[in-house]
């Protein structure tokens, strides 16, 4: 098994905007080529887990606007509070941490399920259910952005993550959107960090991933 996660011997080097996409794309072609490494990605195991958890938030950060011109970052692996180094093009170094809620459980048991049957079917039978789950995640991302908050991130910024793109998925007479409510409540939290960031991932295309970053303060 050791031989897969070859792939990542690079996962921690300073990269261009350029170079952190030809990495993504790197990864994600031998993704493809070989179902092993399919499912070591999907169950998030070595360095798997930084790679879904740390360097994809880094890579979509590096195709937004808050990425500076001719700007490198590089993932630094282990627990030092911060998941990543942004240099800049005068050699000043900024800080970034990654965070985001995740069910860990219940991405297991998808990844399980895609693993062994190749299919996921979702349990949602209701719009009830839809709704209990949207709230669930909403109360736990909040948790998350709670837990944050207690913590000195005076020299790094705080880059938040929410998965919405099945939860978003509703009929058109709710008056709200996840994304939204997660937006206000970052904005309401006082943090002690340098900059604060929220990416909204649901489930555009690479081409425009870049606009799912939303400076928050």
């Amino acid at each position: 098994m050791q031989e897969y996660f070859k792939v990542l011997d690079d996962l921690s080097s300073y990269r261009n905007k350029k170079q952190m996409d030809e990495y993504y794309n790197y990864i994600k072609e031998e993704v493809s080529k070989n179902r092993q490494i399919t499912e070591l990605i999907r169950l998030k195991k070595g360095r798997f887990k930084e790679f879904i958890e740390e360097y994809i938030p880094a890579y979509i950060f590096s195709k937004s606007v808050y990425f500076p011109e001719n700007a490198q970052i590089k993932i630094i692996i282990g627990n030092q509070g911060y998941d990543a180094l942004m240099k800049l093009e005068d050699g000043l170094i900024e800080k970034l941490e990654f965070t985001s809620y995740i069910d860990g459980p219940r991405e297991v048991e998808i990844a399980k399920s895609l693993n062994e049957k190749g299919i996921w079917r979702t349990r949602l039978s209701s719009l009830d259910t839809l709704e209990e789950r949207r709230t669930y995640f909403l109360e736990e991302t909040k948790k998350n952005i709670d837990k944050k908050a207690t913590k000195n991130y005076s020299d790094v910024s705080l880059v938040f993550s929410i998965h919405i793109m099945e939860l978003e998925q509703i009929p058109e007479h709710h008056d709200y959107r996840l994304q939204d409510k997660v937006r206000e409540y970052l904005q309401a939290t006082i943090f002690n960090a340098k900059e604060v960031f929220l990416i909204i991932d649901d489930g555009r295309e690479t081409e425009s991933i870049g606009d799912c970053v939303i400076r928050i303060k």
